[in-house]
């Protein structure tokens, strides 16, 4: 009897000790990217509407969230679907980052002072070449304190918020702060 009572007692600990794991592996991989990662500014742009449904957050676009298709470079898909796409971008004026380029392969010879965002777009079929592509970088939504994301959201229309964005040397990316102007709103802590 104690031995089965032992062998559930160190499988409740073995199944504990996993969930904890996967728990931590999450976490560590979000904080690698804002401790390690390469900082780039974006601007954002308005994204409407606002769906009281899930709490205070602010949607964010970015001017690399619609690229041309004929713009993206490199051997394209061999089926439609979901896709990876990667984009570069440099610094511009006034130290906001900008679309410098895209390709369906992640590019191994990015020139000095280039970044390389991962990205998604969820379909390519039968795009003509000056179709908008729709690209994801897992930043689009960020929580923010409560009563807050609406003043927000009316800011970005004024063109005013910009996201500093932590990406990583696999391009993966994650938003470190928001700014009005310049001036910090939020700042992600590390933990």
């Amino acid at each position: 009897m104690t031995i089965k009572i032992n062998r559930f007692l160190w499988l409740g600990v073995a199944v504990a000790l996993l969930q904890s794991g996967v728990l931590y592996a999450m976490v560590q991989q979000h904080v690698s990217i804002l401790r390690d990662g390469t900082d780039i500014t974006l601007q954002s742009e308005p994204v409407d509407p606002h769906d009281f449904m899930r709490g205070d957050y602010v949607n964010l676009r970015y001017a690399i969230s619609n690229i041309e298709a004929g713009k993206i470079t490199g051997t394209v898909p061999a089926t439609d679907g979901p896709a990876d796409v990667y984009v570069t971008v440099k610094e511009g004026d006034g130290g906001v980052w900008t679309f410098a380029g895209a390709s369906w392969q992640k590019r191994e010879d990015l020139p000095a002072g280039e970044i390389q965002l991962h990205g998604r777009t969820s379909s390519f079929a039968n795009a003509a070449g000056y179709s908008q592509l729709r690209v994801t970088y897992g930043i689009e939504r960020y929580y923010v304190p409560e009563g807050q994301g609406r003043a927000i959201e009316d800011q970005q229309r004024e063109r005013k918020i910009e996201a500093v964005i932590a990406v990583s040397s696999a391009g993966e990316a994650q938003i470190r702060a928001l700014k009005d102007n310049g001036n910090m709103l939020y700042e992600e802590p590390i933990y």
